[in-house]
């Protein structure tokens, strides 16, 4: 068993900060699909990155100071529960048609940055963000075209 009083402080010290640049990074994904009016906004996405961040770094830690902790094994549990808040994120429409699929697997995303900063790859967490951004970004653009011509060529 653990003896809590092993923790030391920069440890917990070291696991908040991973969770507040996890929780930064995620609101700032968040806040790009609320700019493009979708679901799961910066609050959802901050919650999950640092979510994310704190069980990994803690997983990190008790390994550290105990050898039974094991940050993967956290790894598998976050991507696994991240399914499944992602699943309620998808609905079938009237129409047939699904809604919900890009911002699940942005969630998704998310929780993978959180997870990077959490085992302490804070670059690439940030790099992670940027990618994930320009996705988001260019893929919009790219997906709004279609429509355009389609508007204009409707009488």
């Amino acid at each position: 068993m653990l003896d809590l009083q092993s923790v030391n402080f920069s440890q917990q010290y070291i696991v908040i900060i991973d969770a507040a640049i996890a929780a930064i990074l995620g609101s700032i994904i968040g806040w790009e699909r609320d700019r493009a009016g979708k679901s799961a906004g910066p609050r959802t996405m901050a919650l999950v990155g640092s979510a994310s961040a704190a069980i990994v770094a803690i997983g990190a830690v008790l390994n550290l100071n105990s050898g039974f902790g094991d940050p993967t094994r956290a790894l598998h549990a976050i991507m696994t529960g991240i399914g499944f808040l992602g699943a309620g994120l998808i609905f079938t429409n009237r129409t047939g048609g699904t809604q919900g699929v890009t911002t699940a697997a942005t969630v998704f995303a998310t929780a993978s940055v959180g997870v990077a900063v959490g085992l302490g790859f804070q670059l690439a967490g940030i790099g992670v963000t940027l990618i994930i951004l320009a996705i988001l970004r260019s893929t919009q653009v790219l997906e709004s075209v279609p429509r355009r011509n389609s508007q204009q060529l409707s009488p």
